[in-house]
């Protein structure tokens, strides 16, 4: 990050976001015995997760990484082929193969998009980027040039 006000706003905000995930699953873990937890550890977390990494790749400036879709499709991608795995036996993040996580992956995903792209871009003005505005200049450039190609 290029360290504007922008950035910093945006990463507050994710931060925000991220770290009680973060603390959630530490602190939970597999062994939560708190209220409901067949849904806490079963599929909770399935939702957070992938809702926080949706949000870690929105603090890159990366031109990939601009467009809603991009982002929930690696979260989704990289969220299935850790299920995918379990399902062959890898304990890659988990043991036990469940095809409802898939719908909790996309759940997770399909909430941070949304967050993103309509919440966050019409509640925080430093959310989107704004386009550049082209200088005098550069629009007396671009009619000069389409001038020369008026026959």
């Amino acid at each position: 990050m290029r360290g504007t006000s922008r950035d910093r706003r945006k990463m507050v905000v994710v931060v925000c976001l991220v770290v009680p995930i973060a603390l959630l699953h530490f602190f939970t873990g597999s062994a939560y015995r708190g209220p409901w937890p067949e849904l806490v550890n079963g599929y909770l977390l399935d939702i957070l997760v992938p809702f926080a990494f949706y949000f870690l790749l929105v603090l890159p400036e990366h031109p990939l990484l601009e467009r809603w879709p991009v982002k929930a499709l690696l979260v989704f991608g990289a969220a299935a082929c850790v299920e995918i795995a379990q399902f062959f036996g890898a304990s890659i993040l988990g043991q036990t193969f469940d095809p409802l996580d898939f719908v909790m992956y996309g759940s997770g995903v399909v909430l941070a998009a949304f967050l993103d792209a309509v919440v966050f871009a019409g509640v925080f003005g430093f959310w989107t980027p704004k386009p550049a505005t082209p200088s005098i200049t550069t629009l007396k450039r671009q009619t000069d040039h389409l001038q020369d190609r008026v026959p």
